[in-house]
């Protein structure tokens, strides 16, 4: 770098972030923070459009991404604080792989993150944001692999291949992937602080000064091999209390934004905009005018045939698609056109939520059955959509494995890691997993005529 003076970064999370001139991965992220790919991030911001129920939630998966990278050097420090303990040694290179993979964790999310996933999953490419990570890092032709390797030969597969690993690998890995990662520590934190969600605390300090390395088993014995084990983070006895509410902060905000009625209604109209754009974009025929969008724009692009390359998906963010509604209004193809303009003006679908019932099991099921029943043909034709993948429990997960063992939080007691569950009441409570059913009605009459009928379900 021509300027190697110490950086800083002012945070509403972290405070005041430093690079340090003296810290040569310091300054390896400060110049990773720099590149194209990286600022990319700038213009996806980490809550999709929570902004349309949480005004405040306009943060960006820039500033999450740098928190992250915070958290995983705070985190490697415990690391060598708890090898020094237990009279280990502490793998620096390792480390550096990890503070590095946590930087770079989200380069791979597409616009709306998880709905655009989703959209993806539909058009039968089932292309992680993991995957896509990994793939920008590798690029050839990209700006973050030669930094990385300018760095130390062979680092940049070392980070890609960390951030690609689904199984626990080492502690180190646990700084990406666990259930006290630097991941969530900087979201449940920044979502809580943005959203304005007062329920539920974290005390961060409290929880870093107590936690722990421990070994945990993972999965189970086959025939007569011995269980899995990797080592992860616990934490003390003494922390089950802040333990709980740590839990308890992260059960609220996906109750009550994460899966908040109108952020999944506007997030399932995104994907019908898209679905429906991609399919006109793949046919190939009267494009610009069944779209309202030039052949050459990023979106027409990418979901046109053979467009899913490094370089298109990289041309697509937040601001591509939500600059684009107004040209999309113009579109010839009423879907198109229609969820644009309501985008445009926040005229969302309205909402029917099973649970309206009440809380019986068995009556939702049939309320869900009766508005199926009665509205097949409005949901194949989609205009009525239906919401089945939220659930909730205490160890629910955005877009991910909420079930795995090192995700659950582990706590020592007597001096052995013990699942919280098996130790808390309030969090054993939480366990099951509440579903939520909601059907998304375009036409305001369509959802009066299924609301009458609460209360008449029958099989």
């Amino acid at each position: 770098m021509s300027d190697s003076k110490s950086k800083r970064l002012r945070d509403p999370v972290h405070g005041l972030i430093v690079f340090a001139e003296t810290e040569p991965l310091d300054l390896l992220a400060w110049e990773l923070i720099d590149t194209p790919e990286f600022q990319r991030l700038r213009r996806i911001r980490q809550l999709g459009v929570s902004k349309f129920t949480f005004p405040g939630a306009t943060h960006t998966r820039f500033a999450h991404s740098v928190g992250v990278f915070d958290n995983a050097r705070t985190l490697t420090k415990v690391i060598s604080r708890e090898m020094k303990r237990n009279e280990q040694i502490f793998d620096a290179p390792r480390s550096e792989v990890a503070i590095i993979a946590a930087l770079l964790h989200d380069l791979g999310h597409g616009p709306f993150s998880h709905t655009f996933e989703g959209v993806q999953e539909s058009r039968g490419v089932k292309k992680r944001h993991e995957t896509w990570t990994a793939d920008i890092i590798r690029n050839p032709n990209g700006s973050i692999r030669g930094l990385l390797e300018r760095y130390r030969v062979g680092f940049c597969e070392e980070v890609a291949k960390l951030l690609e690993a689904e199984d626990p690998q080492d502690i180190y890995h646990a700084v990406v992937s666990s259930s006290f990662d630097a991941d969530r520590l900087d979201y449940l934190r920044r979502d809580k602080l943005m959203t304005g969600t007062g329920a539920g605390a974290i005390d961060f300090d409290w929880l870093i000064d107590n936690v722990r390395v421990a070994e945990i088993d993972i999965g189970a014995p086959e025939d007569d091999e011995p269980v899995n084990k990797v080592s992860t983070f616990c934490l003390a006895s003494k922390a089950l209390p802040a333990a709980e509410q740590f839990l308890l902060a992260r059960y609220t905000l996906h109750q009550q934004v994460y899966f908040h009625k109108a952020t999944r209604c506007a997030e399932h109209m995104i994907g019908k905009l898209l679905r429906s754009i991609s399919t006109v974009a793949n046919n190939g025929k009267n494009v610009e005018k069944m779209t309202g969008l030039r052949k050459e724009h990023p979106l027409i692009r990418f979901f046109g045939k053979n467009g899913e390359c490094v370089e298109n998906y990289l041309a697509l963010d937040d601001t591509v698609i939500m600059g684009s509604l107004n040209a999309l209004t113009a579109a010839s193809d009423k879907t198109i056109s229609e969820v644009a303009d309501r985008l445009c003006n926040r005229r969302l679908y309205k909402t029917l939520d099973v649970a309206d019932v009440g809380h019986d099991d068995g009556k939702k099921r049939q309320r869900q059955r009766t508005i199926t029943r009665d509205f097949e043909a409005e949901i194949k034709a989609g205009s009525v959509m239906i919401d089945e993948k939220a659930s909730i429990s205490i160890y629910s997960e955005i877009g991910g494995d909420d079930d795995r063992t090192h995700k659950k939080l582990h706590i020592l007691d007597g001096g052995k890691p013990v699942e919280i569950s098996r130790l808390s009441d309030i969090i054993k409570a939480l366990e099951k997993k509440e579903q939520f059913t909601r059907f998304y009605f375009e036409k305001e009459e369509d959802r009066e005529k299924a609301q009458r009928k609460k209360g008449q379900n029958h099989d």
